[in-house]
């Protein structure tokens, strides 16, 4: 288990982290309308993943602290974080979000929109004065990889063909991207060697990457006051997730045929009992727990510490859900 002294040290770094992200959303008069709604999101009970996740490499690196450049970053992610949830929200007409109504829904998509992009300006805000112009690529990087995952996901809306490789590439840039950069950024900071960034890019891309398959299960398989959205949205916005592309794998022409009709017709519990039947749901865990064990394997270039136990038990509660 994670030593005391980390858990305290994670603690105050994360509470640091909220009184930032609070005093960023609290700007001038002329502000205060959209930094009413931007804290309503913020604060609508977030479990800081990705602030946790980056807070805790700062800490595993050697010598390493949590660092108020490290916790700005921290702070920032969490803001572009924020920020793409209030976009797709928009785009998925969704309703619920955390158990809360989303801001699309009370305050229409126009002022939603509005509210994202502000919160990315606010993410920039934070990062501005750490001179560390390879962070600054990272974000603007990672901003796109978000943004062309979104578009491709669009287009590949209903279709039921999709492959395993390009699912991948979905779920990387849709939350693989976020956690590489949370993970990789306070190397960044400290200007540290090439081999503990690329291991942390690693750590954090397939961790990512596992968490979003776990998600896309439990869209199947949860029910919404556990999952904090409602469930079946996947199916209902077209979106073909691993427990369909691995389903279709398993059966004939006849009942892939079947599934795509019961997909098309959003008929989700036709769809479940397919998963269920062709044991898709257990496999798409499993293939996640082979993505977390790989980022368990980018972890042993590190030199062992608490801190890197402690990133070693947040890559098993995050595909386990035990957060």
């Amino acid at each position: 288990m994670a030593s005391l002294t980390i858990s305290a040290n994670l603690q105050q770094g994360l509470s640091q982290v909220e009184a930032l992200l609070s005093q960023t959303l609290s700007g001038s008069q002329l502000e205060a309308t959209v930094n009413a709604w931007c804290l309503r999101v913020v604060g609508s009970g977030g479990k800081r993943l990705r602030p946790k996740l980056s807070l805790l490499c700062a800490c595993a690196l050697p010598d390493g602290e949590i660092s108020s450049s490290a916790v700005a970053f921290a702070a920032s992610v969490e803001l572009l974080h924020t920020a793409t949830l209030v976009h797709d929200d928009v785009i998925d007409r969704a309703t619920v979000r955390r158990g809360i109504t989303t801001l699309n829904e009370t305050e229409g998509n126009h002022a939603a929109v509005l509210a994202g992009d502000y919160l990315f300006t606010r993410c920039y805000a934070l990062v501005q004065d750490l001179d560390c112009p390879a962070l600054y690529k990272m974000i603007s990087d990672t901003l796109s990889c978000l943004t062309v995952g979104e578009i491709n996901q669009l287009k590949n809306q209903g279709r039921t063909d999709l492959s395993v490789q390009d699912y991948r590439q979905t779920v990387y840039a849709k939350t693989g991207a976020l956690f590489e950069l949370a993970s990789a950024g306070p190397v960044l900071l400290r200007h540290d060697s090439e081999t503990y960034l690329q291991a942390l890019r690693n750590f954090g891309r397939t961790l990512g990457m596992g968490f979003q398959i776990i998600d896309d299960l439990l869209d199947y398989s949860s029910n919404a006051t556990t999952l904090g959205k409602n469930i079946g949205e996947d199916l209902k916005e077209g979106r073909i997730t691993l427990p369909v592309i691995l389903a279709r794998q398993e059966l004939d022409e006849s009942g892939r045929r079947a599934l795509d009709e019961a997909v098309t017709a959003i008929d989700f519990e036709a769809v479940r009992q397919n998963l269920i039947k062709t044991g898709s749901l257990e496999r798409s865990r499993e293939y996640a727990l082979s993505l977390r064990d790989e980022a368990l394997r980018s972890l042993e270039i590190l030199p062992d510490s608490d801190a890197v136990e402690a990133l070693r038990e947040f890559a098993r509660a995050a595909i386990e859900r035990k957060f």
